[in-house]
């Protein structure tokens, strides 16, 4: 059964404008989005707090930040399901980039986080505008896999520190076993309130799934139904867990930490003069890095979740466009919240469960929050940092995921090294090694694979006119006649190892006159490899030997007549093997 298409992009520049969805939006849509922008509005409460928390900013920061991206995105967006807010990675990656740089100043911290967000966002913007989407195959899936797992692991770690009221532990493996390690030993002695709290509220969203099963089965609530309900879980944790605190703190000793008051701040704090004066040059240059990091990574992340939906409902994602709306989404962000946001996975299931049909999900989703703000705001004050710890915990865990690792593994050991590369790099040394470290391999790998090209004889299947490897294959073969195929586009990579395979080929069949070389597989021959085949030409020539060519792509033909190589083999080419077996037994 086909899938509906409910979406699709146009043919348009990806800054065209309105957005397709725009223009093919249809008002039997507006109840799945309003449904949807109802419930993922609820969902950003809680989860825009705790990530707030995890990258070093005030917990209202998540808030705000979740307002004009969410708008922002719908301007040029092309995914109906995606929604886009702070997400737990790259929150933890402004923190890991800016503890360091920010030497304690909360206003140099809180503008260098803003200028992540502006930065990223308008490095996403230009490589929309120059067509770069196809950045987002850059990243290869084990190198992305290890990414996420590592980052899931630290981020694990790290919230130990709110969870139980213990200071901060660090941002990499190596600063956080031994914390972890003196923490444990001075905690022994009592229990505090954070950890009551933390822990209780841990245990409240593990009982979140099979509360939200049965009442599901009580109520007869349809799967989607009981799922969406199971994500806005959280909310009802959050509340019973200020509750809780506020008890504990009329017992001595057993004070939880809280979020405290809050405020809105000016609008535009995040982009006035004085605020941006907390910044200094050298400032700018050390945060290059995580700016080009930051984007790339929210670009491919946010990319592959909208894909993974794309392919559910028949939809097409523009990754030009989406570099424009998750850019655009970051420069809204910069205005009020002044966090780097992305695609989140969890929000995009919850919206596509929820009804979502169109970006518009996310515009509602973003008025109804910024008008329940005001409200919000007094409440904040009451959360327990522990219950944020929890929040993340419990949406973080099921990141790290290992049968990625054994699937890679299984695959290819070339694969299985990409991940865990990535994820060492992440977890001993930092976001950004960790990164190089994966695409470092990913391309030593390639570059490898393709310098190991296959070089086989072939002969033809009796009784057709397919012609396959005679090592696998029950085949015919003339006697005079060697034919070799090489699987792979030929460069000065791997020609010194195609030119070693065919002469050991050649060699073996020393009663052969005459060489067929099938060219099927080869997309483009370079300067040094068509040099090199010229000098085959002649060193079988000098052996008495004739070498032919055959089944030569367009494109490869176009190369070869500029050279002039067409004429140097006049009469020895060949559309297919087949016309060169014709040719070679008439």
């Amino acid at each position: 059964m086909s899938i509906p298409r409910r979406m699709l992009p146009g043919t348009d520049a990806p800054w065209a404008w309105p957005a397709p969805w725009m223009r093919q939006w249809q008002r039997t849509w507006l109840h799945g989005d309003l449904s949807a922008g109802v419930v993922v509005a609820v969902m950003l409460v809680p989860q825009s707090l705790a990530y707030a928390t995890l990258a070093g900013l005030p917990a209202q920061a998540g808030l705000l930040a979740s307002l004009l991206p969410l708008l922002a995105y719908a301007l040029f967006g092309s995914s109906a399901s995606l929604s886009v807010g702070p997400g737990s990675i790259t929150s933890l990656m402004v923190a890991q980039a800016l503890v360091p740089l920010a030497q304690g100043s909360v206003g140099r911290y809180a503008a260098m986080a803003a200028f992540l967000a502006l930065a990223s966002g308008l490095l996403m913007l230009l490589m929309g505008v120059l067509r770069m989407g196809f950045l987002s195959q850059l990243l290869s899936r084990p190198v992305v896999q290890g990414f996420t797992v590592a980052s899931a692991l630290l981020i694990l770690l790290g919230q130990l520190a709110p969870l139980l009221g213990w200071p901060a532990l660090g941002y990499t493996l190596p600063d956080m076993v031994p914390a972890v390690a003196v923490q444990f030993g001075h905690d022994m002695a009592g229990l505090k309130g954070d950890a009551i709290v933390g822990g209780a509220s841990l245990l409240m969203l593990a009982c979140g799934q099979p509360l939200t099963s049965a009442l599901a089965r009580v109520l007869r609530l349809a799967p989607t139904t009981s799922a969406v309900w199971l994500k806005l879980w959280p909310v009802a944790v959050l509340v019973a867990a200020a509750w809780l605190a506020k008890g504990l703190s009329t017992h001595e000793g057993l004070s939880a930490a809280l979020v405290g008051q809050v405020s809105l701040g000016s609008p535009l704090a995040s982009v006035s003069s004085a605020f941006w004066q907390a910044l200094r040059l050298s400032d700018l240059r050390d945060l290059f890095a995580p700016t080009v990091l930051l984007a790339l990574v929210g670009f491919v992340s946010s990319v592959s979740v909208a894909q993974t939906f794309a392919m559910k409902h028949g939809e097409r994602i523009d990754a030009d466009r989406e570099l424009l709306g998750l850019g655009l989404a970051n420069v809204g962000s910069t205005v009020l919240g002044g966090l780097p946001v992305t695609g989140g996975l969890s929000r995009s299931v919850v919206n596509e469960a929820a009804g979502a049909r169109s970006p518009l999900a996310g515009v509602i989703s973003a008025l109804l929050l910024g008008a329940a703000l005001p409200l919000l705001m007094p409440l904040l004050a009451w959360l327990p940092k522990a219950a944020l710890a929890a929040v993340i915990i419990y949406a973080i865990a099921n990141l790290v995921e290992l049968g990625s690792l054994r699937a890679a593994w299984r695959y290819e050991r070339t694969e299985g090294w990409a991940f865990v590369s990535t994820a060492l790099g992440v977890l001993f040394i930092g976001f950004e090694a960790g990164l190089g470290l994966g695409m470092a391999w990913s391309m030593a790998a390639m570059i490898w694979r393709h310098s190991q090209p296959h070089v086989a004889e072939v002969g033809r299947l009796p009784g057709t006119s397919h012609f396959r490897n005679v090592a696998r294959h029950e085949v015919e073969t003339l006697p005079d006649t060697v034919f070799v195929r090489v699987d792979e586009s030929l460069d000065f990579t791997n020609v010194q190892r195609v030119e070693l395979k065919f002469c050991e080929l050649v060699h073996g069949r020393a009663g052969a006159s005459k060489v067929v070389l099938l060219l099927s597989a080869v997309n483009h021959i370079d300067h040094t490899a068509a040099q090199t085949l010229l000098a085959l030409d002649e060193a079988l020539a000098d052996q008495g030997k004739t070498l032919h060519l055959a089944e030569i792509k367009g494109p490869v033909m176009d190369r070869l007549k500029a050279a002039g190589m067409d004429i140097r083999f006049a009469g020895r080419q060949h559309l297919s093997a087949q016309q060169a077996w014709d040719a070679l037994v008439a």
